[in-house]
């Protein structure tokens, strides 16, 4: 369990460095993840030769570079100097190198993530969706990976098939704002709106045929 109670925010990661400790599963699943967020540049520290085709079909989507290394062999200083180049820091190792690693980036008061989910991260990688605009992520605390991936997928579905009324209630939204300006009236039109299907289908009826006019 985590020490401190957090929130979950979105971030851009584009002007950051992103390093990540470890290649096996876990650390690939976190590359994969990480990568959507387009950082400056990802480093790699693995003990195991990445073949070509692995490397290739990366650096053809990011800015990353894999260093061959056993991380156990490093002096603590020479790891400093690795954290102390980046902004956000990944380990997926065993537990004890992922402590040691955990410890040394929080000195340094960087952005650190855990596959050992040890009490001193600050940095979560939940699983997440994005479909159409919209983001949602669900985070168990590693309870249960397998029920978090099972709400993802719920909600992508729930999204796929109720796409209508998410362009609906984004039209209708825009439409109130400009001559409604209480927060808690338009909330109250759009709820009531919603329980009636037959103006809503209406309603989105109206809305592609003036789209369509404009």
């Amino acid at each position: 369990m985590l020490s401190d109670k957090m929130i979950p925010i979105f971030i851009k990661l584009k002007d950051f460095k992103v390093c990540i400790f470890g290649f096996g599963e876990v650390g690939r699943r976190r590359l994969d993840k990480i990568i959507s967020g387009e950082p400056k540049k990802i480093t790699i520290y693995t003990k195991e030769n990445v073949d070509e085709e692995t490397m290739s079909y990366y650096k053809n989507i990011c800015n990353i570079e894999f260093i061959t290394c056993n991380v156990e062999d490093l002096r603590e200083e020479e790891i400093e100097e690795v954290i102390k180049e980046h902004d956000f820091i990944i380990t997926a190792m065993d537990e004890k190198n992922n402590r040691k690693i955990v410890n040394i980036a929080k000195r340094f008061s960087k952005f650190i993530n855990s596959s050992t989910f040890e009490r001193n991260v600050n940095f979560i990688i939940p699983a997440y969706c994005y479909r159409d605009g919209i983001y949602f992520a669900v985070y168990t605390q590693g309870k249960s990976p397998l029920i978090a991936r099972h709400i993802r997928k719920l909600v992508e579905n729930y999204i796929e098939n109720h796409g209508y009324e998410i362009d609906l209630q984004n039209s209708l939204r825009s439409f109130l704002k400009e001559y409604i300006p209480s927060q808690r009236d338009r909330k109250e039109i759009l709820e009531e709106i919603f329980r009636n299907k037959d103006f809503k289908r209406e309603l989105l009826e109206l809305i592609k045929k003036y789209k369509k006019i404009d």
